[in-house]
């Protein structure tokens, strides 16, 4: 399988919470938008600033962060993945979810893959596209 992930599946999985992926790292290939990294990140501050987190947690955390990060190709954030990103879907959808959406429709686009796309939202895993 190639997988697309976007941030509530890594997240879930870095903070251990209950119904994340089953099948994590059952892919041959993993692909996300650039946008991961800071939403990633963004998470884990967020916990530790609600205290959450302790420091040796979020060093953990981040850790682990960083190496699912290395293992996954990040795609950047292009003009067409902004311009599809800003357009109409079928469900309504935030932004980060739309530049997600739009980030697994180019890459379906310009190679043909089949690609898996992993999420635990509700409205975008009913996104038309991928």
């Amino acid at each position: 399988m190639t997988a697309y992930l976007d941030a509530s599946v890594v997240v879930r999985k870095l903070q251990r919470e209950a119904g994340s992926l089953r099948d994590w790292g059952q892919w041959k290939h993993a692909y996300s938008s650039e946008l991961l990294r800071v939403e990633v990140l963004r998470a884990v501050d967020r916990a530790r600033l609600r205290g959450a987190l302790t420091d040796n947690e979020v060093a953990d955390i981040v850790m682990k962060a960083r190496a699912i990060l290395d293992g996954l190709e990040l795609i950047q954030l292009s003009p067409s993945i902004l311009n599809r990103a800003a357009q109409s879907f079928l469900t309504p959808l935030g932004t980060l979810d739309a530049l997600h959406l739009a980030t697994a429709m180019r890459l379906v686009e310009s190679t043909g893959i089949e690609l898996t796309f992993l999420t635990h939202d509700a409205e975008l895993g009913t996104a038309e596209g991928v």
